[in-house]
């Protein structure tokens, strides 16, 4: 892993200790989301895929997943 990435990834360690802990887990998922967009974008740089649908997934169920937590519709919390 380049200096640059290990940089990046001890940032967002260090400031995830300082996100709101919406629920039991939420900082935890917060974290392997941020993770998996990096690694997506890794495999973008290397073999210039598509990431756009991966990371919107990806946010999606991050938001289904606080929604699950805190016992909310997530149509609801969307303001629909």
């Amino acid at each position: 892993m380049p200096l640059n990435d290990r940089k990046i990834i001890s940032i967002i360690l260090e400031q995830s200790k300082h996100i709101e802990e919406r629920c039991d887990g939420y900082r935890e998922e917060i974290v392997d989301v941020i993770s998996d967009i990096l690694e997506y974008e890794r495999q973008h740089r290397v073999q210039n895929t598509n990431i756009q649908k991966k990371i919107n997934d990806k946010c999606n169920a991050a938001a289904r997943y606080l929604c699950d937590k805190r016992g909310q519709d997530i149509a609801e919390d969307m303001g629909q």
